[in-house]
């Protein structure tokens, strides 16, 4: 006979029976006796112990209240009060998320003394561990029974929790709120913010003050109000003496060049000049010398009556005759002339004038001097206020930058302190939209976990009928001898012969693998 491999009927394909669930229950009798016990006592247990109160609150998510961001600017955030921003959806499964953080359930089971509550004590620990054990159950069971969760399409937030104490789940829900809300605030508000702002609005206040101190001792210091306004004056002065100067050097090369010009004029002009020329005749001469004449001609006649032509004194008579002829004629060729000469009053002029350009020039050349050095002078006044108006400047831009910052950190202390007033009169986001109550029913009435838990013990004990069924190796049948033998049973062994007996049937398969039939005491044919 061929070597036999024992499988289980499902495997072969054999058809499942009802009085093969029957029998694989009769088999197992303790076990099916412990299931019915429990289809019993679990429905019972399950109404008893499972939590039946529901208590119930809501939170309303809202961003009517826009707390001011911290930043080191100063720009102010325009919030539109007819338009409020919409809540996302990321906000409310944030708020979702704090509710279900591990450190809030903690608080709250410190809170409400759910870690105190029977069930959750450990006999033979430490106290601190059995403390923090206990807690830590707590916590868990917190977790397991409490569900937060929005609501769809609203700005709503559900928070439900179950427990058999409809006081307690009552009392967990106003922990549950008043921590949520202190935690939300904590999360959403800088800690220390106002501090820090008061801080640094004094510290701003102070140096704003030194800053305003300095810039007012600076007149007193320099002598001078405003040096860029001084300095504006001075440079304009500047430039009136610079544009003075620049006119009087013109002027000295003019005068210059004028005195040259009339000096070359004075060196060609006479000092004098003829003012009235007259010509004329000299009468009394000349009836004089025709006199003369006339009486050496008379003379003349009177010698030449008595004496030769060659005497001597007729000789000389004659001769002064001819001397005086001819000095009348060259009397009447040589008129008398008259002439009548004054000062130049042109090198006069040039003489004055020359007089007047050289002082001019010598004028011109002493402004000149006297201008440079002014500009000399205003060219360091304006250098040194310069200096002066760079420093004022500064003492400016000082002080404008801390009274800017002192405005800004005033501000600053301003909202924070708003804000944490906010705060303490719990004027926030999150509003609770519904207070937890005591519930006056159960959530779900005790004969529901019951049925409920009846139908799945007994789906239980019907899958575990069929587990023992299907993993029962042993032939429990002829039809099972004759489907693994492939042949027909002929004779069977009764129960008294000696064997292995189990529940009915004897198993005499050899250690060798050798298998044999295993036949059934009530059916020996």
């Amino acid at each position: 006979m061929e070597n036999t491999i024992f499988t289980t009927p499902l495997l072969q394909g054999t058809a499942l029976r009802a009085e093969d669930l029957a029998d694989t229950a009769f088999r197992h009798r303790r076990l099916m006796m412990i299931s019915v016990a429990a289809i019993v006592v679990v429905p019972v247990i399950v109404a008893l112990v499972l939590p039946n109160y529901r208590g119930e609150m809501k939170f309303l998510v809202v961003r009517e209240r826009v707390d001011p961001v911290v930043t080191p600017s100063a720009e102010k955030q325009s919030v539109s009060l007819m338009n409020p921003p919409i809540v996302s959806e990321e906000e409310l499964n944030s708020e979702v998320e704090l509710l279900n953080s591990r450190d809030l359930l903690r608080r709250v089971v410190i809170a409400s003394g759910l870690a105190n509550l029977k069930g959750h004590q450990e006999i033979g620990a430490a106290p601190s561990a059995s403390e923090d054990r206990r807690i830590e159950k707590a916590v868990r069971e917190l977790d397991r029974n409490l569900d937060a969760t929005p609501v769809r399409k609203t700005n709503i937030i559900r928070v439900v929790y179950k427990n058999r104490d409809p006081q307690l789940a009552a009392r967990v829900l106003s922990d549950l709120s008043r921590l949520y809300l202190e935690k939300h605030r904590d999360v959403h508000r800088l800690p220390g913010q106002y501090k820090f702002f008061d801080q640094e609005a004094e510290r701003y206040r102070r140096s704003l003050a030194l800053a305003e101190q300095r810039l007012a001792d600076f007149p007193r210091k320099y002598g001078v109000v405003s040096p860029s306004l001084s300095r504006d004056i001075a440079l304009q002065k500047l430039n009136d003496f610079n544009a003075s100067l620049q006119q009087t050097r013109a002027a000295i090369a003019e005068t210059q060049h004028r005195v040259g010009d009339l000096e070359q004029q004075a060196s060609t002009t006479p000092d004098r000049i003829t003012t009235q020329f007259r010509r004329a005749d000299n009468p009394q001469l000349l009836e004089i010398m025709k006199s003369t004449l006339l009486n050496l001609d008379l003379k003349r006649s009177e010698l030449l009556a008595k004496y030769q032509p060659s005497y001597r004194p007729v000789q000389e008579v004659e001769k002064e005759i001819a001397n005086t002829r001819a000095a009348i004629a060259s009397e009447d060729t040589a008129p008398v002339k008259d002439e009548t000469s004054d000062i130049n009053p042109v090198r006069e002029w040039i003489r004055s004038e020359l007089a007047k350009s050289r002082a001019d020039l010598q004028g011109l050349r002493a402004r000149a001097a006297s201008t440079d050095e002014t500009i000399r002078d205003y060219q360091a006044k304006a250098s040194e206020l310069e200096q002066r108006s760079i420093e004022q400047g500064d003492l400016l831009r000082t002080a404008k930058e801390e009274e800017s910052n002192y405005l800004l950190y005033l501000s600053k202390r301003e909202e924070a302190r708003i804000t944490e007033s906010l705060d303490q009169t719990h004027i926030l986001n999150v509003t609770v939209a519904e207070e937890p109550i005591v519930p006056a029913l159960p959530a779900h009435a005790p004969a529901v976990y019951a049925m409920t838990t009846f139908f799945l013990m007994i789906l239980m004990s019907v899958g575990l009928m069929l587990a023992l069924h299907y993993l029962d190796t042993t032939l429990r049948s002829e039809s099972d001898i004759e489907f693994f033998l492939h042949t027909r049973m002929l004779a069977g062994i009764p129960l008294s012969l000696p064997g292995a007996i189990s529940d009915g049937y004897i198993d005499l398969r050899s250690k060798d693998d050798q298998s044999l039939p295993v036949c059934d005491s009530d059916n020996p044919g």
